[in-house]
């Protein structure tokens, strides 16, 4: 038989709260109202002070007269329906919401009216537990018998956070719409009074979808609720959001910095158990932090940026600067300032995190991962590859990835390391399709690509294609300057931070900064590889971005141009610049352009002229170089990682690679495990030492008869078994050799 499950009656919930109401009875006299929120600050490495995170203290509050009908009506729509009729405690929805969370498994409605909500905000605070509640439902109840519920809606609306810093109608109007809160239009208020539950997850600065679907429900609530009528109902839902941000007198510097920073904050745990619990410690905490933005640094990116990109036409420019050493982030260019605080295509999207799913396409500047992938698999610098100007990669399904050089020019043969400093993609093809993409993005993502999905897009892992060496996956200028930094401290990594620390009003310490590097490369990997591209600034296609002084770096070009990069580093300082339109992937060619964009071109000239000046009070420092050598080691090149063959291995599966001291395999290849059923090749036609070669790379022993024959001597003409025969590893194929038939050595033996 089955049972149906059975809900609380609007009668048992109210005795509920009756019962356990009455065991201790709070009353309003015996609370003060808890401590107005404080105003954050946020303050730069050297102490200066950056913004001020505004709190309650800003608030304006407002008489009943200042605040539009339509957002008294909206906040009572949205928030508490029965909110005229009940008398601070709602059992009915009390009782809709257990039903409905009841049947979801969760809690997704509340039964708060605006009377314990105002409670909540003013007297009891907001802990999940059953005698708060409790406690919030006995207060309302009395504050309804002191207070009319005209100024029990009053009150509310001048105390409810509604995001970005505001609270009260008032506050949020101007952040919002640049205009009061009695002159709010119907679909302004409404929107306003969606944010209520919710203000960072419908905030229309960040994310304007949700704003809008959110401000619609509550103009068809208000239509439903006999607030408005079609005709009004019509005319809100079709008009546009149209935001303005108010109070220019508080627009500050490094709003790019800053926004990285406040995402940064509301991912990270240690500051709250949920998003929003942080977002309300942020701007009413009364915090202290002291960020990792050096002023001096930050303007010298700033600077460079402007210099190159000094025309309205010019595409758009990003840049991250880190010390590698702590993870500290510098400096970060994230768009132009002047973008941010005007209505703009760019508006507050941040280019340096990839903000928005703006993440871009790397070109060259993934090689580096590559490079290091081959270097701890066997493969030297002086690693001889062919270099056409274009090549054919047989792919799964019988198709190839064709492949082609930036200019169209072949090298005949060229070394690894030739093939980095002048970033030649045919080279570079062919090792991946030899390493496997699989290894070169886990070594992308150990030295520190995808380092920060909760403050950057992408957010999904690198996809492993071959097509990844050539920078198809998308990225951002944090990241890149994350994981070059593995490199310029000899293979130790260390997560981008933008805090240094936390504090509380009374100037306890809430967070710190504990940089603990990880050793993700192994260090004569990461001085080998530093070597290489150190070559590529001083010979190859970063020369633009010579500073004379110990650095490295890489240039990346996606495809048409439409994404340009240059990333590098001196000891003390890594830095990554993107140049590409924001719009969209436009080529960067003439006429669009005053010149057509490489790497090595608009990117390389914005890193030297920030490291002219930043480098400028550093003294010159070598790169850690420890002492290189290098081994000859036979290993199974089928298997991942490499390892030593054992005694089933077969021969064509073995080869004899450089491995740079200390990365050299030392497994013994746990399979195959027992002898090989191996397919006997054809060797008919070959000269005896050509197959015997042959014979033995397959497995086989090879046991050799001498027959005379009008084939030239020395030639096979038979072997046993057949070309095709599948036999097992070390067993014996039998060849016959001919011979000439008029060859006195091989007279026979005829008596007399």
């Amino acid at each position: 038989m089955r049972h149906r499950r059975r809900f609380p009656t609007i009668g048992s919930v109210l005795s509920l709260v009756v019962v356990a109401a009455s065991c201790s009875v709070p009353s309003l006299d015996d609370y003060d109202p808890l401590p107005l929120a404080q105003t954050s600050f946020l303050y730069a490495a050297d102490g200066t002070l950056i913004t001020p995170l505004h709190a309650a203290e800003d608030r304006v509050v407002l008489r009943e007269r200042q605040m539009s009908l339509a957002v008294r009506d909206a906040a009572v729509a949205i928030e508490d329906r029965r909110f005229y009729v009940h008398h601070g405690v709602d059992v009915r929805a009390i009782a809709r919401a257990a039903v409905v969370n009841a049947n979801q498994g969760s809690v997704v409605e509340g039964g708060s009216t605006i009377t314990q909500q105002l409670v909540k905000n003013l007297y009891v605070g907001s802990a999940e537990t059953f005698r708060r509640k409790l406690d919030e439902a006995a207060l309302a109840w009395q504050l309804e018998d002191r207070l009319s519920k005209d100024q029990i809606l009053t009150r509310y609306l001048n105390t409810v956070y509604l995001g970005e810093g505001a609270y009260g109608v008032q506050s949020a109007a101007q952040t919002y719409f640049s205009t009061d809160a009695a002159d709010l239009t119907l679909a302004q208020a409404a929107l306003l009074a969606g944010l209520i539950a919710r203000p960072n997850h419908f905030d229309p600065f960040i994310h304007p979808e949700s704003a809008y679907g959110r401000r619609n429900v509550v103009l068809r609530l208000m239509r439903e609720q006999r607030m408005i009528g079609p005709a009004e109902y019509r005319a809100a839902v079709r008009e546009p959001i149209v935001l303005r941000r108010g109070e220019p007198e508080m627009r500050y510097r490094y709003p790019y910095f800053v926004d990285y920073f406040k995402e940064w904050f509301l991912a990270n745990r240690a500051f709250g158990p949920t998003r929003q619990d942080r977002y309300k410690l942020l701007f009413t905490g009364g915090l202290r932090i002291t960020t990792t933005l050096e002023p001096r640094l930050q303007d010298a990116a700033e600077s460079a940026v402007r210099s190159v990109l000094a025309y309205p036409e010019d595409p758009d420019g990003a840049m991250t600067v880190i010390d590698p050493r702590t993870g500290f982030v510098k400096a970060m260019v994230g768009g132009k300032d002047s973008d941010y605080w005007r209505d703009s295509d760019a508006g507050r999207v941040n280019l340096a995190t990839g903000e928005g799913g703006l993440g871009r396409q790397t070109g060259s500047a993934f090689k580096p991962y590559a490079l290091v992938t081959a270097l701890e698999n066997g493969f030297s610098p002086s690693t001889v590859f062919a270099a056409p100007s274009s090549i054919d990669i047989p792919l799964d399904g019988g198709t190839v990835w064709h492949v082609t050089n930036a200019e169209g020019s072949g090298y005949g043969a060229m070394s690894l390391q030739s093939a980095t400093v002048n970033s030649v993609n045919t080279v570079y093809a062919q090792l991946i399709d030899r390493l496997g993409p699989e290894r070169v993005v886990e070594t992308a993502e150990r030295m520190g690509m995808r380092c920060c999905p909760k403050v950057a897009e992408p957010h999904e892992p690198l996809s492993p294609y071959l097509s990844a060496v050539l920078g198809t996956n998308e990225s951002n200028t944090l990241e890149m300057a994350s994981a070059y930094g593995t490199l310029a401290t000899g293979g130790a990594h260390v997560g981008p931070v933008p805090v240094i620390s936390v504090t509380d009003p009374q100037g306890k310490t809430l967070w710190g900064a504990h940089p603990d590097p990880k050793q993700v490369l192994e260090p004569e990997v990461a001085s080998v590889a530093t070597d290489i591209l150190q070559d590529v600034v001083s010979y190859g296609t970063g020369r633009s971005a010579i500073i004379g002084r110990p650095q490295f770096g890489k240039t990346g070009t996606a495809e048409t141009h439409t994404n340009a990069w240059f990333v590098g580093a001196v000891p003390q300082l890594t830095a990554a610049v993107w140049i590409g339109f924001h719009e969209g992937l436009i080529p960067m060619e003439p006429p669009r352009t005053r010149i057509t964009v490489f790497g090595g071109t608009w990117p390389a000239q914005i890193w030297r002229l920030f490291m002219d000046h930043a480098t400028a009070k550093l003294p010159p420092r070598e790169f850690p170089t420890p002492q290189v050598g290098y081994l000859s080691i036979s290993v199974d090149v089928t298997q991942s990682p490499y390892c030593l063959p054992n005694a089933y291995t077969l021969p064509q599966n073995i080869d004899t690679l450089q491995f740079i001291q200390g990365t050299e395999p030392t497994r013994v290849c746990t399979t195959p495990t027992s002898v090989q059923s191996v397919s006997v090749p054809s060797v008919i036609g070959l000269d005896q030492a050509s197959a015997e070669l042959a014979l033995e790379q397959a497995g086989f022993y090879v046991s050799v008869r001498v027959e005379a024959s009008t084939q030239p001597a020395g030639i096979v003409i038979f072997q046993a078994p057949s070309a095709g025969t599948e036999a097992a590893q070390t067993s014996t194929v039998t060849i016959t050799v001919s011979r000439s038939s008029d060859d006195p050595s091989e007279a026979p033996d005829v008596p007399g």
